[in-house]
């Protein structure tokens, strides 16, 4: 710790408007000690320590004003972080065994220094890194219940120590520690990866990079939908912009341009929310075409409708079902009707399409 004793005399002597002789006949000293005080060649005694903080009415801490450093846990967390932001590994390590010798079991402080050991074997290769990292992070699982951060849990943890054994080039540890934690296949593109490049055995990788990229269409298209759908709430023309390169991405999912697969009855339900969209900005034009083009994709898909991955890239004879990536009606028009015919919360760009909509239907059945 800091103690700032002698400049905080020297403050409060001449707050109070004193002169170093008329402090000294106060607490009784000579001239000498006040000086010596405030050059800070020598200390008061513990009573004289006592008198003064009596005389100034302050506590005896604030007279000492000692800064104690690295005081907290919280203060050397957010050290060790500053570290980590500057890429310092050194000054992190030393951080990190400090903070982990005051609190050996802190759950955040040996998470965070296991992190920290995984972070300077990735950027050094240091082999002695992994041992140090991984035995705190085994040493982290036992502290889980201290553990606030939802997004860490004993699989996520797990999973680093098996990428800790992929730096290290311990190839076949971290794929059995990655298959043992595969929860919800959230392993399964590090899996594919590893065999086809690391090992070259392809025929292992395939069944994990398939499984892999039918969740990334699945992520990819609730993630664009749900930022179209923020930015339309926002009045943001931005909506329309990641609504289109959804299309554009679904597009390029399929093998043949012309070809009929899953993704079109979800571009046909894109179509007519972007429809919508438009008409509530005034684009009725545009609009009105949008709707009618999602109505004839609409019907070309009922008409021959595909709910498995036929036709889509990368997935030639793989039997993956698509029902995962669809939950918007029974068949493409009925995935339509529930955007546009809407009651308690109809607006006029609602009415606008649903108007074309039934209107389109009506000729249909004549």
């Amino acid at each position: 710790m800091k103690i700032k004793i002698a400049e905080n005399i020297r403050s409060l002597r001449k707050e109070h408007s004193l002169t170093q002789e008329q402090l000294a006949e106060a607490l009784g000293v000579t001239v000498g000690a006040v000086y010596k005080w405030e050059a800070g060649l020598s200390m008061p005694e513990i009573k004289l320590i006592m008198d003064m903080a009596d005389f100034f009415e302050i506590s005896v801490d604030v007279l000492l004003g000692y800064e104690q450093q690295n005081g907290n846990v919280e203060t050397r967390i957010a050290k060790m972080e500053q570290y980590i932001k500057e890429k310092n590994f050194e000054e992190a390590i030393t951080e990190a065994e400090r903070a982990l010798k005051k609190y050996p079991n802190h759950f955040e402080v040996v998470y965070m220094s296991a992190i920290i050991y995984q972070l300077k074997l990735t950027e050094d290769k240091d082999e002695t890194a992994i041992m140090r990292s991984n035995e705190l992070f085994r040493h982290a699982i036992t502290l889980l219940y201290q553990n606030t951060e939802r997004h860490i849990s004993e699989v996520t943890i797990l999973n680093h120590i098996a990428e800790n054994y992929l730096l290290a080039e311990k190839t076949e540890q971290a794929l059995e520690s990655l298959k043992e934690n595969n929860v919800c296949g959230i392993n399964n593109s590090l899996i594919g990866f590893t065999y086809a490049r690391e090992l070259k055995k392809p025929r292992e990788a395939r069944p994990y990079l398939i499984k892999s990229f039918a969740n990334i269409i699945g992520d990819v298209t609730r993630t664009m939908a749900g930022m179209a759908y923020m930015d339309a709430e926002l009045k943001a023309e931005k909506g329309l912009e990641a609504a289109l390169w959804l299309n554009e991405f679904l597009d390029s999912l399929k093998i043949e341009a012309d070809g009929i697969t899953f993704v079109d009855k979800l571009k046909a339900a894109i179509m007519a929310q972007c429809a919508v969209w438009k008409a509530d900005m005034g684009k009725t034009d545009e609009a009105e075409g949008d709707i009618r083009n999602a109505y004839l994709l609409a019907k070309e898909f009922d008409d021959a409708p595909v709910y498995n991955l036929q036709g889509i890239r990368f997935f030639e004879g793989e039997e993956v079902s698509a029902a995962a990536y669809d939950d918007m009606g029974k068949t493409a028009a009925e995935a339509i009707r529930n955007i546009v015919c809407v009651d308690e919360k109809e607006t006029e760009a609602h009415r606008f399409v649903r108007n074309i909509w039934e209107e389109l239907e009506h000729e249909e059945n004549r």
